[in-house]
C-alpha cells in the first residue's frame, strides 16, 4: 500500500463529518438535549457517593429512550460542582457532558468496584482482571453503548471539566491503587485496580474536551470498537495532587484501541504511567485504520503497537506526534507467545526530545521493532513489515546517559524459528542529532530495509544507503528541509 491510497481505505464506508480526513469519523449528529416532559435532563451533586452515582445512572437510563426515540444522540449535563462516583454504566444514544468547573471523582472504596464472584479488587493477584471500570458499557453483562460518548462542552475545542480516578488516594484497603501496583511489580504479578473509561463493542463513540487524572489503571480502553474519535483529551498521572509515597502509577496506559478499527485520536496531550497510546489486537479481532494526529506525549512510554498482535494490526497513520521525556518514541513491540501480523504503518513529521532520560534503559529508544518483547515463547511469530518513517527528528544527544550513548533504532528481530523477517523498511529523511549505530538485529531482510542518504545519523548494521529520490516513493511525499528547525520550534 502506498500512502496515496490511505485516505481511500480510511474513509471507506465512513459518512464523512469533516474536511479533514483525521476527523473522518462515523460520528452521527451533535447531541441534543435530553428533553423529558418538557424539561431538559441534568443533574447536581448531591455530597454523597450513592445518591450521586444513581442520580447520573436514572438520568442516563432515562435519556436513552429519549434519544432512540429521536434517532440520535442527547446529553446529560452535570451541573457545576464536586461528585464522587461508584461505577456508571453509559447508554446508547447518550452523551454525558461534564463541562468546566464540574469534577467528577472515583469513589476509593474498593468494595464497590468487585466483580460479582471475585475479592480481589484493590489487591496482587496473578489475574489483572476483578474490578470494574469507573465508567463502562458493554461488559460485565452490560450492553454495549453506541451512539455514546462523554464530552466537556457543547463546543468542540472548548476544555470541560475532570473525571479524576484518585489512584494516589488511600483506598478502603488502607493503601493507595498505585501502592498496591507497586506491590505488584515487586512480585511479578499483576495489580487488581479499575480502569478509568471503558468501551466494549461501541459504535460511533466520542471522547472530548475532557480530562482524565490519576487513573488506578487504564485511562481510556476502546475495545472490539468502531469509529471512535478521541479528541482534545488531556490525561495526567501522576498529576499535582499525588502526594509523595502514593506509589507510582505503573500501567496507567492513555487511551488503548484494542481490536478496534477506524480510530481517530487527535489534539490531545497524554502523561502517564506507561504506554501514551497502545494499540493491540491479540485474541479479539484485528485492530485497523486508527489515525494518531497532532498529539503531545509527555513522560510515559511513546506510542506503541502491542505487545498482543496475534490478530493483526494494519492501516495506522501517526502524524504530527510531539514527544518530550517518553521512554521511547516509536515502538512496535510483541513476542512469540502473542505475536501477528503488523504492516501498513505510517509515522510522518515526529519530533522526539529527551528520549528515555526517565528510565535510563537500554530496551528504549525512539525507533523500536521488538519481536522478542518478553521471555514468554510460543509459535505466534511476529512478522512487521511495510513500516515507514518520514521526517522525523530525535535530540538522541539527551539520551545519552552516563557515557553511555543508547540506540536511536533499534531492530531486535524475531528468532531463528520464524519463517517471517522483519522486511520492507524505509527510512526517509530520519535525523538523529548525534550519530549511533542501530543494534545488530537477526532475521530482518537487509534487502528490503531502505535508510535514504537524507536521513542523519541513522547507521544499521548490514544496510546499505539508499540514494534519496526527491518524493518518499512510500508517502508520495517530499522531505521537509527544515525538520529540525521545525521540532524544536514546535517541541521546545
Amino acid at each position: 500500500m502506498r500512502f496515496g491510497s490511505f485516505w481511500t481505505l480510511i474513509t471507506l464506508g465512513l459518512v464523512i463529518t469533516a474536511t479533514s480526513p483525521v476527523q473522518a469519523q462515523s460520528q452521527g449528529p451533535a447531541p441534543i438535549a435530553c428533553m423529558i416532559g418538557g424539561i431538559a435532563r441534568t443533574v447536581t451533586p448531591s455530597g454523597d457517593v450513592t445518591t450521586d452515582t444513581t442520580n447520573i445512572q436514572d438520568a442516563m437510563d432515562a435519556c436513552t429512550t429519549v434519544g432512540a426515540a429521536a434517532g440520535r444522540p442527547v446529553y446529560v449535563q452535570l451541573q457545576s460542582g464536586s461528585y464522587t462516583i461508584k461505577p456508571i454504566v453509559m447508554r446508547s444514544y447518550v452523551y454525558l457532558l461534564i463541562p468546566s468547573g464540574v469534577t467528577v471523582n472515583a469513589s476509593t472504596n474498593t468494595a464497590d468496584y468487585q466483580i460479582a464472584g471475585s475479592n480481589t479488587c484493590g489487591s496482587v493477584s496473578s489475574s489483572s482482571s476483578g474490578c470494574k471500570p469507573l465508567i463502562s458499557a458493554g461488559n460485565y453483562s452490560q450492553p454495549a453503548a453506541s451512539y455514546s460518548g462523554i464530552i466537556g462542552s457543547r463546543a468542540v475545542g472548548l476544555m470541560g471539566g475532570t473525571i479524576d480516578g484518585h489512584g494516589w488516594d488511600v483506598t478502603s484497603n488502607g493503601s493507595s491503587w498505585w501502592q498496591v501496583a507497586v506491590a505488584a511489580k515487586g512480585l511479578g504479578k499483576n495489580q487488581v485496580c479499575p480502569r478509568l473509561i471503558e468501551f466494549d463493542k461501541g459504535q460511533n463513540i466520542v471522547l472530548r474536551d475532557i480530562k482524565l487524572e490519576d487513573s488506578p489503571y487504564f485511562h481510556v480502553v476502546f475495545s472490539q470498537c468502531a469509529h471512535v474519535t478521541a479528541q482534545d483529551v488531556t490525561i495526567i498521572a501522576p498529576s499535582n495532587l499525588a502526594p509523595a509515597g502514593s506509589g507510582t502509577p505503573y500501567n496507567t496506559d492513555g487511551i488503548d484501541p484494542i481490536s478496534s478499527t477506524f480510530v481517530s485520536i487527535t489534539n490531545s496531550h497524554i502523561t502517564d504511567g506507561d504506554d501514551n497510546v497502545a494499540i493491540t489486537a491479540a485474541s479479539k479481532g484485528p485492530s485497523h485504520d486508527i489515525t494518531i494526529q497532532n498529539n503531545h506525549f509527555g513522560p510515559g512510554h511513546g506510542v506503541s503497537i502491542g505487545s498482543g498482535t496475534n490478530s493483526g494490526v494494519y492501516n495506522i497513520y501517526v502524524k504530527d506526534a510531539f514527544f518530550n521525556g517518553t521512554d521511547n518514541g516509536l515502538r512496535v513491540k510483541s513476542a512469540s507467545s502473542e505475536g501477528g501480523e503488523v504492516h501498513a504503518i505510517y509515522y510522518d513529521t515526529i519530533c522526539m526530545k529527551a528520549i528515555n532520560t526517565g528510565s535510563k534503559s537500554s530496551k528504549n529508544g525512539a525507533i523500536i521493532l521488538d519481536t522478542q518483547y518478553s521471555s514468554s515463547t510460543g509459535t505466534l511469530y511476529p512478522y512487521y513489515h511495510d513500516i515507514h518513517y518520514h521526517d522525523i527528528y530525535s535530540d538522541t544527544d539527551s539520551a545519552t546517559i552516563a557515557g553511555k550513548a543508547w540506540d536511536n533504532v533499534r531492530l531486535n528481530g524475531a528468532d531463528s524459528l520464524s519463517t517471517q523477517p522483519i522486511a520492507n523498511i524505509s527510512f526517509y529523511n530520519v535525523n538523529f542529532n548525534e550519530a549511533k549505530t542501530a543494534t545488530a538485529a537477526v532475521n530482518i531482510d537487509p534487502s528490503s530495509i531502505y535508510v535514504y542518504s537524507n536521513s542523519v545519523n541513522l547507521t544499521i548494521p548490514g544496510v546499505s544507503v539508499t540514494p534519496a529520490p526527491s518524493v518518499d516513493p512510500f508517502f508520495k511525499e517530499t522531505a521537509n528541509p527544515n525538520i529540525v528547525s521545525f521540532c524544536q520550534q514546535q517541541n521546545p
